[in-house]
């Protein structure tokens, strides 16, 4: 999606949007379309059962009791005294205990460096197991307040969700009966969408369908087959499953992302092909890929891997049970999508070199997105979300910059060199 001005009240005027799916808050009524379990679903829960075994360091004292999830250490976990021991990060909690951390030292170095690189005014990047351990969560701010290293930016909802959104669109569609290879003729929808975007006119000179409309961050297809096929309510209850409307119960700080559907044949258009009225934290991008990358799964996020008392004993934090949320069919179909993101999409660049060879010893599925603000002053979001590798995935990752007219990285770019890291 290329950039255009943030002009919300003129895109959404009132009366415009649905007042039951104004997503601020987080309501249990998410539910899945389908109840079949994916293949993949044994292999995640046997990632959960052993993931505090795979992060943790090993205590001569353990306390038999544990913590499921890290949530209930909200508002203790001091992350200014964080420090590296050994092979794993620490940081303090306000009542003398230590946490051990779940975040891998090579890859926040990597984010860290990547971020720094980037030169962005605002940066948030997120790299997280399928099960929710998070391995690098880093921000910076460059704008007032300046915070070098920011650790609450991650958490925090502060870009527009842009093409990030067409995957819950997509997942809608899906469910609509509109298969990847369902043709669309159109015309235009570079730069925006306007009425002659949502039906068919003579103008229409080229054919493409769904799965290239993902790839490609084609905002005409996405349009019309929103307008054709889907319903203010289905898509507003796919966004909901994909976590807009919640706020990860996790040590750190995390807002719930959020978006209001509009009514107007429109602007219902411009919203499903991710043209404002959505707004997505790093955070809550990792989530939403990740229900993809685990076959419709929603997990709760974690950084704390064990906690230990002055005395040395510690308490193991383990993971929340995941939650299904989506068709393990619909799941599936999209990812393919995404694959092709990185191969011939908008991300081909980012991960292959100018001879076509990839960066990276593995694929990685994928979905851009772009946008911008031109008050108060111009911000130019750019995003990356993801999974690796794409036939068995390990980690999803999540990197949103807000950068400057004039521009070092883009978000694919950043997101490749982080996984250069690992693979």
């Amino acid at each position: 999606m290329h950039a255009i001005g943030i002009r919300r009240a003129t895109v959404l005027g009132a009366g415009a949007l649905i007042a039951g799916f104004v997503l601020a808050a987080h309501r249990a009524d998410g539910e899945p379309t389908r109840t079949a379990e994916p293949a993949k679903a044994t292999r995640t829960a046997s990632v959960e059962t052993h993931a505090a075994a795979a992060t943790t360091t090993a205590s001569p004292r353990p306390e038999k009791a544990m913590l499921i999830g890290d949530g209930a250490l909200r508002g203790a976990l001091d992350m200014t005294t964080i420090k590296l021991a050994g092979d794993h990060y620490e940081a303090a909690l306000t009542d003398h205990r230590r946490a051990v951390l779940t975040l891998d030292p090579v890859l926040q170095k990597a984010a860290w460096k990547v971020i720094d690189h980037a030169r962005a005014p605002l940066a948030a990047i997120v790299v997280m197991t399928t099960d929710g351990r998070l391995l690098a969560y880093a921000g910076r701010r460059n704008i007032e307040p300046v915070r070098a290293k920011d650790f609450t930016l991650p958490g925090q909802v502060w870009a527009p969700a842009a093409s990030v959104f067409k995957i819950v669109t997509a997942s809608a569609l899906l469910d609509a009966g509109i298969k990847p290879t369902r043709k669309v003729c159109y015309h235009g929808g570079f730069h925006g969408i306007d009425a002659s975007n949502i039906t068919d006119t003579s103008y229409d000179d080229t054919c493409n369908d769904l799965s290239y409309a993902i790839a490609e961050s084609q905002n005409a297809i996405i349009a019309k087959l929103a307008h054709r096929h889907l319903q203010p309510e289905r898509l507003a209850r796919f966004a909901r499953i994909f976590g807009f409307g919640w706020a990860p119960s996790m040590a750190l700080p995390a807002e719930a992302s959020h978006c209001a559907v509009p009514t107007g044949d429109l602007e219902f258009a411009q919203f499903a092909a991710g043209f404002w009225s959505s707004e997505l934290s790093a955070v809550g991008a990792a989530v939403l890929v990740d229900t993809i990358a685990t076959g419709g799964l929603r997990v709760t996020p974690r950084i704390v891997a064990e906690v230990t008392n002055p005395a040395g004993a510690a308490t193991p934090v383990v993971a929340r049970a995941p939650e299904r949320v989506l068709d393990a069919d619909i799941a599936a179909q999209v990812g393919k999508m995404m694959e092709a993101t990185t191969e011939t999409g908008t991300a081909r660049h980012g991960f292959h070199d100018r001879r076509g060879r990839n960066f990276l010893d593995v694929s990685v599925a994928g979905k851009t997105g772009t946008l911008a603000r031109d008050e108060p002053s111009y911000l130019g979001y750019s995003w990356f979300v993801g999974y690796a590798p794409a036939d068995d995935p390990e980690i999803v990752i999540a990197v949103i910059l807000g950068n400057p007219a004039k521009w070092w990285l883009k978000g694919n770019t950043a997101a490749r060199m982080v996984l250069q890291a690992r693979y």
